[in-house]
């Protein structure tokens, strides 16, 4: 029982009570936070009115009300569901928050004595009252503390590779009341869904999102907090039209990088549970943590991006290629190395300039993935000289697919009235362990077997 409780108790015994309540106000309502009662039509869970009924009255002119015969419709108590046969009535203000009421079966029960009595208790109740807010006030920011603290172990254990994103979004979700959390990274000008907790990972991860709630977070560049049932979400879906999900609320915090916004970070409702808006502050510190940890991630990558391919066509370094060769090597598997070179590549350069020179350049790497197989490693040794790890390894197979390669370019530049089309491009093939057993050996030999 708590202190409010108890006061309800003293005060129904003392004024011999049939019904003793107390009511803070709630918006434009009074709710019941403690009553004592022989009614078993009343109903403590129903919210009060301000307006047309005399708790409502009592507050709203913050004045004491005693009804020593009371003879008004019983709707005007407003929390009887049934008529009591009710014969006194008495209201005393709890300052500007609330409200207390006291009713009997009697008669001239409720005099200014009385009222003067009830006084003094509303004064007692209106300190505990306060009490209990500091108290909650206090706990609750305990609450926020340890899920800070949480939440930072949390990234701790995520840099040192001992939990995942997906388990950070979990926690998120579990302290806002929400049911999905995710992660999107802008690409291309679109957003990709890079992690989900809540909803099946095969239906949204990795897919891009474009024209939706998520996406307007990352093109606005701000928070973007939409309350339950908000117009926006019937309007547009939350990632994309097909999806099977209906969004009831949502919170959008974007990802920042040197004031860029490169990414979002959102928690979303889809039950009845209404996301709590206590927890914003920490999902605001959980995306700057976020942007920190991703624009670690996306730099770390765009450096190995660097330090592993050239910036022409995206083709791999010659020095990388050859340690890739040389793994492959030790495995004691057959493997198969292309050798393709264009042989105007100085000419086109000469004629037509670097800019065309490297958008071709660019083409003939397409080419050869598209012609070879996606899973090929490709390497530009210098100029126009390429070499690649090939994934077929029949011999037939990889001749036929260097000659519809050759017809490729050699159609690109003779269509446009370039070059003649002999001699435009050489290629060759060479396998291991057969045509050779060092790396070096395997590309001369690639290089000197014409197809």
């Amino acid at each position: 029982m708590t202190s409010i409780d108890r006061f309800s108790h003293l005060i129904f015994n003392i004024y011999e009570a049939f019904t003793v309540a107390l009511y803070l106000k709630e918006k434009e309502y009074l709710k019941c936070i403690s009553c004592v009662t022989f009614s078993k039509g009343f109903d403590k869970g129903r919210l009060l009115s301000i307006e047309g009924t005399l708790p409502g009255w009592v507050l709203k002119h913050g004045q004491p009300l005693i009804i020593p015969n009371f003879d008004k419709d019983e709707g005007a108590l407003g929390y009887y569901a049934k008529n009591e046969e009710i014969k006194s009535f008495m209201g005393y203000p709890l300052g500007t928050e609330g409200v207390i009421v006291i009713d009997s079966k009697k008669k001239w029960v409720f005099t200014d004595k009385e009222k003067k009595i009830l006084g003094g208790f509303a004064s007692a109740i209106i300190e505990e009252i306060e009490k209990e807010k500091r108290y909650l006030e206090a706990e609750e920011k305990i609450e926020e503390l340890n899920t800070g603290k949480r939440i930072f172990t949390l990234f701790n254990n995520l840099l040192n590779t001992r939990i995942s994103v997906k388990e950070i979004l979990k926690e998120c979700a579990s302290i806002s009341f929400g049911d999905i959390g995710f992660i999107g990274i802008e690409y291309n000008n679109d957003m990709t869904i890079y992690e989900i907790y809540g909803a099946q990972e095969q239906n949204f991860l990795n897919k891009r999102c474009q024209g939706c709630i998520a996406t307007m977070v990352l093109e606005g560049g701000r928070e973007l907090l939409l309350p339950y049932d908000s117009g926006l979400l019937k309007e547009k879906p939350l990632f994309f039209h097909e999806e099977n999900i209906k969004i009831r609320q949502f919170f959008g915090f974007p990802l920042i990088m040197d004031d860029i916004t490169f990414g979002v970070f959102g928690i979303a409702s889809i039950s009845e549970n209404k996301l709590k808006d206590r927890a914003i502050p920490i999902l605001r510190d959980v995306s700057m943590f976020f942007s920190l940890y991703y624009s670690s991630l996306l730099t770390k990558k765009a450096y190995e991006r660097i330090k592993n391919f050239e910036p022409v066509t995206g083709a791999y370094y010659f020095s990388r290629f050859l340690r890739i060769l040389e793994e492959e090597i030790k495995k004691e598997k057959r493997i198969c190395v292309a050798s393709i070179r264009l042989n105007v590549i100085d000419a086109i350069n000469r004629n037509l300039g670097v800019k065309f020179t490297d958008m071709f350049l660019k083409k003939v790497y397409n080419a050869i993935r598209q012609c070879l197989g996606n899973n090929t490693i490709i390497t530009r040794k210098s100029g126009g000289h390429f070499y690649a790890l090939v994934d077929i390894v029949e011999r037939s197979g990889t001749k036929n697919a260097l000659m519809i390669l050759n017809k490729i370019v050699t159609k690109n530049l003779v269509d446009e009235k370039r070059f003649e089309a002999e001699h435009i491009i050489d290629s060759g093939i060479s396998f291991y362990p057969e045509d050779a057993r060092n790396i070096w050996e395997l590309l001369i030999k690639a290089d000197n077997t014409k197809i």
